[in-house]
């Protein structure tokens, strides 16, 4: 036994409980020790509260006021990291704490952009926000090194199966932040971008069955709904809702606030089940609609038509063919009585007087610009996230655009062919892995609605991706929620019993 408790594996331990090794097949129990419940979490408490009351007075003496509410936030987030250690029961994992973090950062340290934040940022001044940002993801780093310590192999994982495709594009952008415009820039996201990798193979060593691949989408799901929801009550409580143009878009670029609400519709779509430990019953209609209103007044036209693109497939692949019909009709009725009961009527209707749809807002101009540009450094691009400064580097549009607006223009203007490839094997690898899901499921069977909604989601990403970036790039969480697909398709996978060979038979 005590050969047993000291050998590290992949299963979670920690002082006032202990892991029993399942059987093959079996799922991890987790026992708990009669004196780490009476005495040891009790010591622990105490030891937690007086670390945070000491840390707290400190913060309060000897900071400077400028960076006391950063340095409150960052301490916000240590402490959701060691709840996340100190409750490791069957739920929450650690692991899926850290990455509900890392998804809501940049609303933990929200920072208001405007139209110079490109020129700034390239001028090397940032918000202060940003710094405490930047300190949470060394927590981050932190805690994942003291969960892989007990990991045997974690790093190797890293390059193990459809995961390597992450690692690799991951490295590739640190290396290229080496030669681009603002080194220092990239290779801060590209940190980010790395230390998202290693929690989603954390992930996928906690992930043993299909409840905890629902529970993984869960937390993603509800961290996507803090992200949505802290823009809109921003803008209630300033009273101001709507811009100028009549999108309500006056906190957050409605080019990132609307898919995000179309993310979180679709999760809910795939969540919704009658059973609660498969997904999400009442919970997931409320979402959904929440997140529907949202994304229509948020005003995207490809957030909205993706959206709604998706939302059918989803019932076509289920073969669930009056409710797709459904789902169709009753989001064009929303977007109707939203557009003709609410200032969003105004932008579609100026919109269509400035005959915007035939350059796609723009973007074809941008576009035009940009290819001979890639052709110049065809091979290795032009260095991690140099498409940041594409407004002040390239002189083509009127507007300041903060990115190329086409995931894989983006991925060749920064990385070159070679992180094209790589960006193109993640989207390739995706699909594959779900339509072999679907195909070994049963159409009955739960696993192939959520492969269906996975598929769905995809789509809606891929699409968005083709006019706003969001992959290939900066890792917003658009990005983000596209590689974590890797993991939840090769769980699909893993579930399945995988298809018997025959052998012809000979006489």
């Amino acid at each position: 036994m005590h050969r047993a408790m000291a050998e590290k594996d992949s299963m979670w331990s920690n002082s006032a409980r202990m892991s029993v090794r399942p059987e093959p097949g079996a799922r991890a129990r987790v026992v708990e020790s009669p004196l780490g419940f009476s005495g040891g979490r009790t010591v622990s408490t105490v030891l937690i509260v007086g670390v945070v009351a000491v840390c707290t007075f400190t913060l309060l003496r000897g900071v400077r006021a400028e960076w006391i509410w950063e340095s409150l936030r960052v301490m916000a987030v240590g402490v959701v990291l060691i709840l996340g250690f100190y409750f490791p029961r069957d739920q929450p994992k650690p692991a899926f704490v850290m990455w509900w973090l890392i998804l809501i950062s940049e609303c933990t340290f929200f920072r208001e952009g405007d139209m110079y934040a490109g020129v700034d940022a390239y001028q090397g001044k940032f918000p202060t926000a940003v710094y405490g940002e930047v300190v949470s993801w060394l927590l981050f780093l932190l805690a994942v090194l003291v969960c892989s310590a007990r990991v045997r192999g974690y790093f190797g994982r890293l390059f193990a199966g459809d995961y390597k495709w992450n690692t690799l594009f991951a490295l590739l952008c640190v290396a290229c932040s080496l030669y681009a415009p603002r080194p220092s820039f990239g290779l801060v996201w590209a940190f980010k971008l790395s230390l998202t990798v290693l929690i989603l193979v954390l992930c996928s060593i906690r992930i043993h069955d299909f409840r905890d691949t629902i529970s993984f989408l869960r937390f993603s799901t509800f961290a996507f709904l803090i992200i949505i929801i802290e823009p809109v009550i921003i803008a209630i409580w300033r009273g101001q809702m709507f811009d100028e143009e009549g999108r309500m878009s006056t906190v957050v670029s409605p080019n990132a606030l609307s898919p995000n609400a179309g993310a979180v519709l679709l999760l809910a779509l795939t969540l919704f089940s009658k059973r609660k430990d498969e997904g999400l019953h009442k919970s997931a209609i409320l979402l959904g609609i929440v997140a529907c209103a949202i994304m229509i007044l948020a005003g995207s036209k490809t957030g909205i038509l993706a959206a709604i693109f998706a939302g059918g497939l989803y019932f076509l692949v289920c073969r669930k063919f009056g409710p797709a019909v459904s789902y169709i009709a009753t989001t064009g009725v929303l977007v109707a009585i939203l557009a003709l009961s609410t200032p969003l009527g105004d932008y579609f209707r100026l919109y269509q007087e400035r005959q915007g749809a035939g350059s796609f807002s723009g973007r074809t101009t941008l576009w035009n610009a940009v290819i001979p540009a890639i052709e110049q450094k065809p091979i290795l691009g032009h260095g991690y996230l140099a498409s940041e400064f594409i407004s002040i580097q390239i002189n083509a549009v009127e507007w300041q655009a903060p990115h190329v607006h086409n995931g894989l223009l983006e991925a060749l203007y920064n990385s070159g062919v070679i992180g094209f490839a790589v960006m193109l094997a993640i989207l390739i690898v995706i699909p594959w892995n779900l339509y072999r899901v679907l195909r070994r499921a049963s159409p009955t069977d739960r696993i192939y609605e959520v492969g269906a909604g996975c598929l769905a989601l995809y789509a809606f990403l891929l699409i968005n991706g083709f006019f706003n970036s969001s992959f290939g790039g900066k890792p917003t969480v658009p990005f983000m929620l596209l590689l974590s697909l890797i993991l939840v398709s090769n769980k699909l996978l893993e579930l399945l019993p995988r298809p018997q060979r025959t052998t012809p038979y000979t006489a």
